[in-house]
């Protein structure tokens, strides 16, 4: 490996602990944050909410400028300085409902095109078109790892950290896409036509796009709808809170060894059938939700459900790699974003809450299962086109 390829990949792995630091230091605990600035539970989620739908509104306006002249370096950049300005001027906002809330929005649209954007600079440079599941694993290393530390500290130093805990991995994030470059980039997807191409919708979401941002779809519903109800169902069967926290240390645990292994059994198995084997753990793993009475025994079952997310994940970023040209990379992975962690969530998240307590657990999380089986199968079917294998962007899923 050359000194040039190794100094990316220091760069990208620092990058990737970087975000998923950030969400595990952030998301967790948002809510309680809230609360404890003055707003009730009723408007600390109504302002969970309005974050989401914010997010899911600017992402791709986000994607549009790093497919331009901003480029992807430097629009990640712009997102993580942004995001880290934002969190401290929410810390700063005081008790003020106006001004948390305001706060709250304006991070909300900083921090969305995170993800979506650290995907486009991954699978577009030779560390990471050669093994995206390598690189991607220290995101979930780091959100176990914030997870995991992250309730212990602030019970010593209360909730104010939160927010210059998640600043900090914003410029530590910034820091990592230091010397990455577009020049350095490698060749994705179909041919891309000349630089003052419209994005017309023909060619943002040709009919196999719109079957995969199907299948992602019916997948993240599936996603949403266990994730909403699981710390239910752990509180229901005994567990405490802390066990609630145990679930989610695990299943991104369990992530890091499947992502790590992605390009390995893609070679072994074919890329279809990797990608089918993570849906069918992720499925499974959501009918032993619903199966599984005891507080820990869900707690194991969560590896089973990380493993099989890994699998998919790491595919599906890398089918979009495939589906679209070269000045479309940004905005095709904030389609999947916006897609799976945006739209698929509000669908997943009521019809969990709605559902939950009417509907016997082992009916609902058995509904999701079969879902997620479903969206697995379509978005890496070959109607979907050119989706390819979990970690390695130059196989076809088929092979």
């Amino acid at each position: 490996m050359t000194p040039d390829a190794l100094h990316e990949g220091r760069r990208l792995r620092l990058l990737y602990a970087s975000v998923g630091g950030g969400i595990g230091t952030l998301l967790p605990y948002l809510v309680l944050y809230l609360t404890g600035r003055g707003l009730s539970p009723a408007a600390a989620g109504l302002v969970s909410g309005l974050m989401s739908g914010v997010g899911v509104g600017v992402i791709a306006l986000w994607g549009r400028l790093a497919d331009g002249r901003l480029g992807v370096v430097r629009a990640l950049r712009w997102s993580f300085v942004l995001s880290a300005l934002t969190a401290l001027a929410l810390l700063g906002a005081g008790s003020s409902p106006v001004a948390v809330v305001v706060c709250a929005l304006l991070l909300a649209a900083a921090r969305a095109p995170g993800e979506a954007l650290s995907d486009a600079l991954a699978v577009r440079t030779r560390t990471g078109a050669a093994d995206y599941g390598r690189i991607r694993m220290w995101a979930s290393a780091g959100f176990a790892l914030t997870v995991g530390v992250g309730g212990l500290v602030l019970q010593r130093t209360g909730l104010w950290l939160v927010l210059p805990a998640y600043a900090a991995t914003c410029v530590v994030a910034a820091l990592g896409t230091r010397g990455m470059s577009a020049a350095a980039s490698v060749t994705t997807g179909p041919a891309a036509p000349a630089a003052d191409a419209p994005a017309s919708a023909a060619r943002l979401l040709p009919p196999r796009v719109l079957v995969l941002l199907a299948g992602v779809l019916v997948f993240g519903v599936a996603m949403a709808t266990s994730f909403t109800v699981l710390p239910l169902r752990i509180v229901d069967v005994g567990g405490a809170v802390a066990v609630v926290g145990a679930a989610s240390v695990v299943g991104a645990l369990a992530e890091i060894p499947l992502m790590h292994r992605s390009s390995w059994l893609a070679a072994h198995m074919g890329g279809r059938p990797a990608v089918l084997l993570g849906g069918v753990m992720f499925a499974v793993a959501l009918v032993g939700y619903g199966a599984v009475s005891d507080a820990w025994g869900l707690v194991a079952v969560s590896a089973l459900r990380g493993g099989g997310y890994a699998l998919v994940y790491v595919g599906l970023v890398v089918s979009v790699r495939r589906a679209f040209p070269a000045d479309l990379q940004a905005r095709g992975q904030a389609l999947l974003q916006t897609v799976l962690m945006g739209v698929a969530p509000i669908a997943g998240a009521s019809l969990g809450g709605l559902a939950y307590g009417r509907v016997a657990p082992v009916l609902l999380f058995g509904a999701a299962g079969v879902l997620a089986l479903l969206g697995t199968a379509l978005a890496c079917s070959r109607w979907a086109g050119a989706a390819a294998t979990p970690g390695r962007a130059v196989t076809q899923v088929g092979a």
